[in-house]
């Protein structure tokens, strides 16, 4: 017979068997946290592709359940699942010239925490690209694409995640354009783009609109700046994004339509910097101190034009001249022939200005007043 264990040695067992269950029920409660966000997905996903079976290979890539952080009851950690592709069932992690290699063991990936207050950020605010997007409209949704991708960086691997991701959200005749791209991706053949900045010059050269680039050089080669440095700098980087110069072409355009004063400023500087954003920076600052002290700077009174000193003694000498005309007719007695109906050239009746016979003519009584002014003024 076996010896019956001591008392110490069942205390043992007890305490390593309430450290087992408790382990169990720690693993229970984590699983069952994990099913409710996995819920949350299915729910997400559910609703991105309506009643689309998830199993079946898909023709043509349709929207993708990116990353995703759906959120928890107690508003803090969230499950950070790995790009999801539609059909299959393991986490889309492509590498190049590999393939899907599911053999390779990977660390799990640290639960992501949301900052408080930070709204749950889901899929169903981006639209797919379809055929009917083109030109700008295509250029900002790639924008968004690439704000969220920016936004979920840590849920990706590589850049090539990002890239895939966001060529599956196009759709109908843009998913034409599309798939060839993700196939050698997959494959790891050719030459595709595998970063954000391939990708975004592939996308432009099929989507922009190609008269859209010829328009804003034309735009930014007249733009000149009329109201604040700022402003200009702003119109100025509306139009750059339609074009793809380099460095230099853009300073050189910049700085010619500167406002005088502000480019005369700028080159006074010890070191005028070599980088557009600097430049821009440095005019809107020389601009702003300009300004102020035009604000600040007392204002003088405004002098009498010549002109207009001039204009005045040329009117005065021909009335001199026509005062000393022995049959000039002031305004006063003009007025009054006109108010009498006589003629006011002559002051008699029976015609008008037009019919009159006899030319311009004083009375006795306006000569004698005519030469009295004129006496008075030579005196």
């Amino acid at each position: 017979m076996e010896p019956e264990p001591s008392t110490a040695a069942l205390l043992e067992a007890i305490t390593a068997l309430t450290a087992t269950v408790g382990s169990l029920q720690a693993q229970i409660t984590s699983q069952g946290q994990q099913l409710i966000e996995l819920k949350a997905i299915c729910k997400e996903t559910a609703n991105l592709l309506g009643d689309k079976d998830q199993g079946a290979p898909q023709a043509q890539p349709g929207p993708l359940i990116g990353p995703v952080t759906p959120p928890t009851h107690s508003g803090g950690e969230t499950h950070t699942p790995g790009t999801i592709r539609p059909g299959l069932k393991a986490p889309f992690r492509p590498s190049r010239g590999t393939g899907f290699d599911s053999k390779d063991k990977e660390e799990p990936r640290r639960p992501k925490k949301e900052p408080q207050g930070t709204p749950a950020r889901h899929l169903g605010s981006l639209t797919p690209l379809t055929q009917g997007l083109a030109g700008r409209k295509a250029t900002q949704w790639l924008d968004r694409m690439m704000l969220w991708v920016a936004l979920h960086r840590d849920q990706f691997d590589e850049e090539e995640q990002m890239v895939v991701w966001i060529l599956y959200h196009m759709t109908d005749k843009a998913a034409d354009w599309a798939l060839p791209i993700i196939g050698t991706i997959i494959k790891g053949e050719g030459n595709p783009p595998t970063t954000i900045q391939a990708l975004t010059a592939k996308f432009k050269e099929a989507f922009a609109n190609p008269n859209a680039k010829r328009a804003a050089a034309r735009k930014i080669a007249a733009l000149s700046q009329t109201t604040t440095t700022s402003e200009y700098v702003t119109e100025f980087r509306n139009l750059m994004a339609e074009l793809d110069w380099n460095k230099e072409a853009y300073i050189a355009q910049f700085t010619q339509g500167l406002h005088w004063k502000v480019k005369e400023l700028l080159s006074t500087k010890d070191s005028i910097p070599d980088e557009l954003e600097a430049i821009f920076a440095a005019s809107i600052r020389i601009d702003n101190i300009r300004r102020k002290n035009k604000e600040n700077h007392p204002k003088k009174a405004p002098a009498k034009s010549p002109a207009t000193v001039a204009t005045t003694s040329t009117t005065t000498t021909q009335r001199v001249r026509l005062s000393e005309d022995p049959n000039y007719v002031t305004p006063e007695e003009r007025d009054r022939r006109r108010a009498s109906g006589l003629c006011v050239k002559c002051g008699q009746k029976g015609h008008g200005i037009k019919q009159c016979p006899n030319g311009w003519k004083a009375t006795v009584k306006e000569v004698a007043k005519v030469a009295e002014d004129v006496e008075l003024g030579k005196d």
